[in-house]
């Protein structure tokens, strides 16, 4: 895929989680590592989070959705409602086997992708989190009450979500308890300010090369089997295993230690999508646990940018469109600050904002004896 989106302005890490998600789609439930007691499932909530228009974060979506339709594996629409999305599943679940030494295994694997999360959000939000957060956990059953027929149930369930959104979207439209707790702890929060690099007439990409991504998901969708460890890998994931609750101690967003709570159990899905994209050989090696839990790390690091906007304070939505605003400008006069904001902020209300930027670092505020000609600077410190 790196060769086919090269001429592209999306960053690089966006089109990297567009391919896992791809990957992890193909592979349904055909695939699983033991964990215990469960069987370990890699399926992956993928969130792309940037500011509206500026880092192109549709395409990565847009291709992903082009591929999977075109090797066969369902997608769900957009804007659905959660009766609509499990009576999908259950139709799914009709026809959709795999042989397991020679026994059939039941299964609802499903894509869901959504470039405007508040577009697949728009019926009923309260209701899709909690569906979502639930459908995760790659259930051998699920139950669920209709007004119809009362209990229904879903075999070998397999959710793979794949959204994009705007900070401020996720501060005005998801509730507090979302925020940090069952529904976005389990997304990997992938979050980006700037293109990759400006290209004014992207040119056509190759067909060949589209038609040979298809072949190879359309392949990797036939894999089926039990993952095993290569030892060295098994032995790098336990000595990261437990430096997970230092992590945890050293984060002060405590927004994000729910999905501390789970980055183990996204590392070994990860490592399972990551292999299959050049192994038929169902093993996780030392290379695809190393590289998923780097892959983690960073987004686990940009995650806060993804948040910035959401919380109690009431300034917390401008407090994140100020610091883009002189980020992109690098420096900026306090005047022309007032101008841009005037229509959302009163002037103490945008001295708030700037002292809360300073007091974190972000900026330097030079002030003059001419207000209106104060110098704001970003430092390169994100929130």
């Amino acid at each position: 895929m790196a060769e086919y989106i090269e001429k592209t302005e999306s960053p690089r890490k966006f089109w990297a989680w567009a391919g896992i998600f791809t990957l992890a789609s193909a592979l349904q439930r055909r695939v699983w590592l033991n964990f215990g007691i469960e069987d370990l499932y890699p399926n992956l909530y993928i969130m792309i989070v940037a500011p509206p228009g500026r880092c192109r974060k549709g395409a990565p979506l847009g291709l992903a959705k082009r591929i999977l339709t075109k090797a066969n594996i369902p997608v769900f629409v957009d804007s659905p409602t959660k009766r609509a999305l499990t009576k999908y599943l259950d139709e799914l679940g009709k026809t959709s086997f795999f042989q397991i030494d020679g026994v059939p295994k039941p299964q609802c694997p499903l894509a869901l992708i959504s470039k405007e999360l508040s577009s697949f959000m728009a019926v009923n939000p309260k209701e899709m989190i909690e569906v979502l957060t639930d459908l995760f956990d790659s259930h051998d059953v699920w139950e669920y009450k209709t007004s119809e027929k009362g209990t229904d149930k879903l075999y070998g369930v397999c959710i793979n979500c794949f959204f994009a959104t705007t900070p401020s979207w996720m501060a005005t439209n998801l509730p507090e308890e979302a925020i940090g707790g069952g529904f976005t702890s389990r997304f990997i929060l992938v979050s980006g300010t700037d293109k990759d690099q400006f290209i004014p007439i992207p040119p056509i990409p190759s067909e060949k090369l589209y038609r040979e991504l298809i072949k190879d998901i359309v392949h990797i969708g036939t894999l089926s089997g039990e993952f095993i460890w290569e030892p060295a890998a098994k032995l790098h994931y336990e000595t990261w295993y437990y430096t997970i609750e230092k992590k945890v101690k050293a984060t002060m967003d405590e927004r994000l230690h729910g999905f501390l709570e789970r980055i183990h159990i996204m590392s070994l899905k990860v490592a399972m999508a990551l292999h299959v994209s050049y192994s038929d050989r169902l093993v996780i090696t030392l290379e695809d646990i190393t590289r998923s839990i780097a892959l983690l790390e960073e987004a686990l690091n940009d995650a806060p940018a993804a948040l910035s906007s959401h919380g109690r304070s009431d300034l917390g939505v401008d407090t994140d469109k100020v610091a883009m605003q002189i980020r992109t400008c690098g420096s900026i006069q306090y005047g022309d600050l007032v101008r841009m904001n005037y229509r959302n902020v009163r002037p103490e209300q945008l001295d708030q904002v700037i002292e809360t930027l300073r007091a974190m670092g972000s900026i330097d505020w030079k002030i003059m004896s001419n207000k209106k000609e104060s110098l704001l600077t970003w430092k390169g410190v994100e929130k």
